[in-house]
């Protein structure tokens, strides 16, 4: 996941809750159902994905 000033040609955009996301077309059946957080613990924070679609993996919604 990376910070982009503007869009691409093969880029999909999504946006909830006044955030627009970007992703590139390939990548979208995979997210289709994910839900991004941001989550804050002991350990510090940073963004989580849970991605329904991501076809195994090790449970804990990241492409392991």
């Amino acid at each position: 996941m990376t910070l982009d000033e503007s869009a691409h040609e093969e880029d999909v955009m999504d946006e909830g809750f006044g955030v627009k996301i970007l992703t590139d077309k390939k990548l979208s059946p995979y997210l289709e159902g994910a839900v991004v957080d941001y989550i804050e613990s002991r350990y510090g924070g940073g963004f989580e994905i849970r991605t329904p679609n991501s076809g195994g993996g090790c449970g804990d919604g990241c492409s392991c």
